[in-house]
């Protein structure tokens, strides 16, 4: 699937393909992805004055260093033995052969390992500047519909929910728990039915959460949602069906929503200013 709305084409003619954190060429400023970024992969010939700033901005990429290999990897996975690159396939490439077995496993659950702890690290990264992309879109207008789109696929991959909904009545939201013992807690994907109504869905996302949950109860604190963009509370009518609020536009599916005690007594019922600053830090 193709979002031409959101991203750049990489501008080499034999690629094209639609990269969502585009590269732009300090010297021809042209738009490339990831693997044509470098002068060498697109034939560009770098201006004397801005090369330096260049090489420092230019994404270091690390080749295989297998004869027949070609495949760079923006993490750098060495060999315990002979210290070279090599990419996951050749990994094995014979260096450690010699070694006594229990060591040579050692070695490579050592190495193993630290390569695990590098993708991790380059991921996070990866999510980190996505999510910000994801975030300025929003704020798009004309881009928002189509974040938002994005941020729905990534939801549905994740999400926990009640299993016996069925996959075409599910919505996804990225649910942030209640604040507890003044810690905001991650968020989590959770999905519902968009035929309960609010009052069943705080009751499920609870649940999943493994939070109290006292809005059966008398002179207690009450979980009630919000939305995260703007603080609006969104529990005012218990018995509102989900679907209905996404038709209505109330609220989208794959938004991002706020789980939070408050004194229902109260009116009007709404998340405290700072409290809500809390919750939207801890989604950056």
């Amino acid at each position: 699937m193709e979002f031409p709305d959101f991203g750049k084409q990489c501008a080499n003619k034999d690629c094209k393909q639609l990269d969502f954190l585009p590269v732009k060429c300090d010297n021809c400023h042209a738009v490339f992805c990831k693997d044509h970024s470098r002068f060498d992969s697109h034939q560009c010939v770098p201006i004397e004055s801005t090369n330096d700033l260049t090489q420092k901005l230019e994404t270091v990429w690390f080749e295989c260093s297998h004869d027949s290999c070609m495949l760079k990897n923006p993490c750098e996975m060495l060999c315990p033995k002979c210290n070279k690159h090599y990419c996951l396939a050749h990994r094995h490439h014979g260096c450690l052969d010699e070694l006594p077995g229990k060591e040579a496993r050692k070695v490579l659950r050592e190495a193993a390992k630290k390569s695990k702890d590098q993708f991790a690290i380059a991921k996070e990264e990866a999510d980190k500047k996505i999510e910000a992309s994801l975030r300025q879109a929003e704020l798009q207008p004309e881009k928002r519909r189509m974040a938002q789109q994005i941020r729905l696929m990534k939801l549905k991959g994740k999400a926990l929910g009640d299993n016996k909904i069925p996959v075409i009545d599910r919505v996804y939201f990225t649910i942030h728990p209640p604040i507890k013992d003044n810690k905001v807690i991650s968020p989590v994907p959770l999905f519902t039915s968009k035929t309960w109504t609010v009052g069943r869905t705080i009751d499920l996302f609870a649940v999943r959460l493994k939070i109290e949950n006292r809005n059966d109860k008398s002179n207690t604190p009450k979980l009630r949602i919000f939305k995260l963009e703007d603080g609006e509370h969104l529990s005012n009518q218990m018995d509102r069906v989900i679907g209905r609020m996404v038709t209505d536009g109330l609220i989208f599916n794959g938004d991002s929503l706020i789980l939070h005690y408050v004194d229902a007594t109260k009116n009007p019922i709404e998340i405290e200013p700072e409290k809500l600053e809390e919750y939207k830090l801890s989604s950056v």
